[in-house]
Order: structure tokens, then sequence, then C-alpha cells
């Protein structure tokens, strides 16, 4: 056999079409922005230590409500493995049947469903 590399393939491509469901949670998250405080009016000074009203360490809370619309960037795709190999054994022979592909073709694939 003249100029034949072992292990040599004769690569082929097979199609899958399928539908790909994937569930996704969507975590709303709210961050706060830099504040704007702004001055109204003068300031007070009183001279002295004065008891504040209000409430201690107290927390002034108000809500905000945003409708809002989340672009989920999602990647889709899929492994492949094969399974074990078939042989269908064709023609052998001593002499070169493959710089030519004189051999016999390759009988058509048996359909599942014929067999059952």
């Amino acid at each position: 056999m003249d100029n034949i590399l072992e292990n040599q393939t004769c690569p082929t491509i097979g199609y899958q079409a399928a539908n790909i469901c994937v569930p996704v949670s969507v975590e709303p998250y709210a961050r706060a922005g830099a504040t704007l405080t702004k001055c109204c009016g003068t300031p007070t000074v009183i001279p002295g230590r004065q008891i504040c009203g209000g409430i201690k360490n107290g927390i002034c809370s108000f809500t905000l409500s945003q409708s809002i619309c989340v672009a989920v960037p999602v990647e889709f795709g899929a492994n492949a493995t094969v399974g074990e190999a078939y042989v269908d054994c064709l023609d052998a022979s001593a002499e070169d049947i493959c710089t030519d592909c004189s051999f016999s073709p390759a009988p058509a694939a048996i359909n599942e469903e014929t067999i059952l």
C-alpha cells in the first residue's frame, strides 16, 4: 500500500434537530445609586446639648417600584457522544480496492421502524 497514512479517517457530519428547554430564574436586585442631598434653608445652630426629636438611630423609609425588562443571554448547546460501533463488512481483497473505491457499495441503512 503506497503512501497510505495510518489512522486516516473519512469525516462526515450528521445533524440533529432538537427543541431545547432550560428553566431560567430571574432574581431581581436593586442597588442604591449615589445619593443627592439638597440643603433646604440655612442650618440652625444652638449652643449646648439639646434633646433631639424623632427616633434615636431611626431610619426613614420609603418605597420605590419600577417595571423592568431583563435581557438574559443564554447559550444553548449540547455535547455529543457516540454509541458502540457496528460494522457491516464489505469486500476484502488482496488488491488495492481503496484507491479507486472499487469495492461494493454499502447497503442502505436499515430503518428501525421497519424492524419493529
